[in-house]
């Protein structure tokens, strides 16, 4: 598959090279010729009739060899404008194609994060409600009363923890 598209390129630049020679051929063709007919031309001026005769060929030829010439300049600055901005436009599409994926990416990302915050959201709230229930059923200590948890904890630290955890949840989930 990589051939192809080299070959295809190597194809247009050759054609594209041949097509130069060949407008460069002819336009130095017919600058030569003119120049040759002008040193021809001016040979055989003896009388101003003769003259007359002469400046009337070189008002035709003097057009003919204005087109030649500017067409040739003309082409040639043109392709290579129209080669750069074929060159920008491929670049463009490039970028355009990258920032694409890379938006799909962000999406992805932005999507897959939402739903952890969601899911996040979701277990903070069952657990609020699940301190909610528990908290009432366990008996606060008597003041000056320091009994033990399963971690050596006081009773009331871990109460006092469960509440301030509670209240900050409530202030997550609005």
């Amino acid at each position: 598959m990589s051939e192809k598209p080299s070959v295809a390129v190597t194809t247009k630049s050759n054609l594209r090279h041949f097509r130069e020679y060949v407008a460069a051929a002819i336009a130095v063709i017919v600058v030569l010729g003119t120049v040759v007919m002008l040193i021809t031309a001016l040979r055989y001026v003896d009388s101003s009739d003769q003259f007359a005769h002469v400046k009337d060929l070189l008002l035709i030829i003097n057009p003919l060899l204005g087109v030649v010439i500017g067409y040739y300049f003309n082409k040639v600055s043109t392709e290579a404008r129209a080669e750069s901005a074929e060159a920008t436009a491929q670049s463009a599409a490039l970028s355009a194609q990258q920032a694409t994926e890379a938006r799909n990416a962000a999406e992805t990302e932005a999507q897959a994060a939402k739903s952890k915050a969601e899911e996040a959201v979701a277990t903070l709230s069952a657990v609020s409600q699940a301190a909610e229930k528990v908290l009432p059923q366990v008996p606060a200590p008597a003041p000056g009363v320091l009994k033990a948890g399963e971690k050596g904890l006081p009773v009331e630290d871990a109460r006092l923890e469960l509440q301030v955890a509670l209240a900050r949840a409530k202030r997550i989930i609005g």
